[in-house]
């Protein structure tokens, strides 16, 4: 497991607002914290460090949320302290409130080609110790026709998504996928499709292969970024604890909804 440092994550929110707009910078960035460009520059570079009180500054600045607040400010600690046993115990707050890894992003025309929910699960099994993938054995685990397990690997491996490693065998990046364009087609046949399978889960799996919960409740839609970031918090969990057990038998599909029942008067 590794972490990020404090200059990491500020290149990394430099590099997201120039992608989302082309017209801030660097400078852009500096006059939003209220500091020159060269001291920014020496920030980021790693020649002059921050103190708690400037980067909660910074931290109000860039309008992160409270988690990640938190998060930023445990790490531009963690660059100064020296006790080993402050350092371990920042390493687990670092780690409990860490982000998932930033999702690699696919244009939305090729997310269309790999929409069909089997694409995603090919790439997960292998991780897996299920034997060599081969249309066959993707076929048998899945569910689905050879022919489509067939198409399905080659597309992958014809879109850099499956590559074969130096034994030979099919292996995929391992960086979460999504599509650029939440309200596309392509994404709700996905989810559509995700559903439907947990829907048959419910006939075909017994409790102890599957969690199913679900709760009703009167909410505000003010809080609605909030739970956001609560839901979050749980899928970096999940993740954490799949990746700790080196060995994986199956591919699990995790889905967290949180939507209206009732309809605008």
């Amino acid at each position: 497991m590794t972490t990020i440092t404090y200059r990491q994550l500020l290149k990394q929110e430099l590099e997201t607002r120039i992608c989302e707009n082309d017209q801030y910078s660097m400078r852009a960035m500096a006059k939003q914290l209220k500091l020159s460009s060269a001291m920014l520059s020496s920030i980021l570079s790693g020649k002059r460090n921050l103190s708690a009180k400037r980067a909660l500054e910074i931290a109000k600045s860039l309008k992160f949320n409270k988690r990640r607040t938190e998060y930023f400010l445990a790490l531009v600690q963690y660059d100064t302290v020296q006790s080993d046993e402050a350092r371990t115990e920042l390493l687990e707050t670092i780690f409990s409130l860490a982000p998932r890894e930033k999702p690699q992003k696919l244009d939305i025309d090729i997310f269309n080609l790999i929409s069909d929910w089997y694409h995603v699960a090919i790439m997960k099994m292998t991780g897996t110790t299920t034997p060599p993938l081969n249309a066959t054995t993707i076929a048998a685990h899945l569910g689905i026709e050879k022919g489509q397990a067939t198409e399905a690997m080659d597309r992958l491996f014809r879109l850099g998504l499956l590559v074969n490693d130096k034994n030979g065998n099919p292996t995929s990046s391992k960086a979460q996928i999504v599509a650029d364009a939440p309200k596309h087609e392509a994404l709700r046949k996905f989810h559509r499709q995700m559903m439907e399978k947990a829907i048959t889960s419910l006939e075909t799996q017994t409790a102890k292969e599957k969690f199913v919960g679900s709760e009703t409740l009167a909410f505000d839609e003010q809080d609605l970024e909030k739970a956001a970031e609560i839901m979050e918090e749980c899928f970096s969990k999940i993740i954490r604890l799949a990746a700790a057990r080196p060995e994986k038998k199956h591919v699990y599909h995790m889905g967290i909804q949180l939507f209206r029942v009732t309809k605008e008067s």
